[in-house]
């Protein structure tokens, strides 16, 4: 008598053989990376500790390096740390090659970021971003001020007090200035910060909206959201003053302006199509616009990529915000987020981004899709923006 079906006898023969063979179970792996480890000796001098810590996260934050005890390692990291700079040196241990030695200036902190991205440019031959800065806007006062700090959450400080709303802020690429919306005079105008003497002046307070500043690869330009004439589009216009330049003419609303890395293109949001999607155009005036098929109904808050291959952008989806990355070589997007976020903001890797989820800050690795948090000594934090 049967007693199984006789159209079950292949599917129990995978099964039993399955189990009864390793050689099938075996043909079913995952490729874990090796990732190149980096001996890190206690320092010396009275910030060596200190430098020693720093220097561990860092390499550990990057997603590409695994820190390790000196006895052990590909490489060797050493140094000395003082009140006013760091001596570091990195030795290949497979060749006892010297790869670099390298005097940083800063603080022990500070110089520490240093050693940590010189070590991941060495070591993986991609820019190290410890040494980056994040401007934001956060609430804790109950005005949303703007406030800047190191990448990794330390050295937080107030840049404005003025009580009022703060928004959009964009640093420079070099971190030396800063341009942001403010409701300061009562209206939205455009500010901007010299951080070296932290001069601010007013430079965009036309009638209307004056928002979204974005500065150019060089710094010498920003463009933004001004309704001047009408509707809502995206200008140019230079740092030190002079005629706006009219880039989009739609019956919607253009925002968020987001340069390319060679400074002729820039990606923003729009709704003349109903919901809000991503479009480019010319950054030297009117001219034909490309829609960015991403998937999705709801794009806004581009950010381009410094190496010029992605563009970082908010979705909605099921009501919440979350983080998507367009391709612009194959003209495909992915959802890198599941838990929320938005105002992503690339660093200078074009691996990770700084984005904010219900008033934190993460830093994301949209290779390995790991978000971790930036403990912040301030609350209500969102729209970072980050050196290069």
């Amino acid at each position: 008598m049967n007693l199984l079906p006789s159209s079950l006898y292949p599917i129990l023969f995978v099964v039993l053989f399955g189990f009864a063979c390793p050689c099938l179970q075996a043909q079913i792996s995952v490729d874990v990376p090796t990732l190149p480890r980096i001996g890190i000796s206690p320092m010396n001098g009275a910030q060596g500790n200190l430098a020693t810590e720093v220097l561990s996260a860092d390499l550990r934050r990057t997603g590409m390096i695994s820190p390790v005890g000196g006895g052990s390692g590909d490489y060797l990291a050493s140094g000395d740390a003082s009140d006013s700079g760091l001596t570091g040196r990195l030795v290949n241990k497979k060749t006892g090659a010297e790869v670099f030695t390298q005097t940083f200036t800063g603080n022990g902190r500070a110089a520490a970021h240093q050693f940590a991205d010189a070590i991941t440019q060495a070591v993986t031959g991609q820019p190290g971003f410890a040494s980056s800065q994040i401007a934001f806007i956060a609430s804790a006062t109950g005005a949303k001020e703007l406030y800047r700090a190191d990448i990794d959450g330390f050295n937080v400080r107030a840049i404005t007090h003025d009580g009022t709303i703060s928004a959009s802020p964009s640093l420079s690429r070099d971190g030396t200035k800063l341009a942001y919306t403010s409701y300061k005079s009562g209206y939205p105008d455009i500010y901007f910060i010299d951080l070296k003497s932290g001069s601010r002046t007013r430079i965009v307070f036309f009638p209307g909206i004056n928002s979204g500043p974005s500065f150019s690869p060089d710094s010498s330009q920003i463009a933004m959201t001004l309704s001047k004439d009408g509707n809502p589009e995206i200008y140019t216009m230079p740092v030190s003053g002079g005629t706006p330049t009219r880039i989009t003419r739609t019956r919607g609303s253009e925002t968020s302006p987001s340069w390319s890395p060679t400074g002729d293109r820039l990606v923003y949001s729009s709704d003349d199509r109903g919901s809000p999607q991503l479009f480019i155009s010319s950054s030297t005036g009117i001219s034909e616009w490309d829609h960015l098929v991403t998937g999705n109904s709801y794009c806004t808050k581009p950010d381009w990529s410094p190496d010029g291959k992605s563009i970082a952008f908010t979705t909605r989806l099921g009501g919440e915000f979350q983080i998507g990355v367009y391709d612009v070589a194959s003209r495909t997007a992915r959802l890198i987020t599941t838990s929320g976020g938005e105002d992503p903001a690339w660093t200078r890797d074009s691996r990770h981004l700084i984005y904010s989820n219900n008033g934190h800050l993460y830093l994301l690795d949209t290779v390995s899709r790991q978000s971790l948090p930036i403990e912040m000594a301030v609350s209500g934090c969102g729209e970072p923006t980050v050196s290069r």
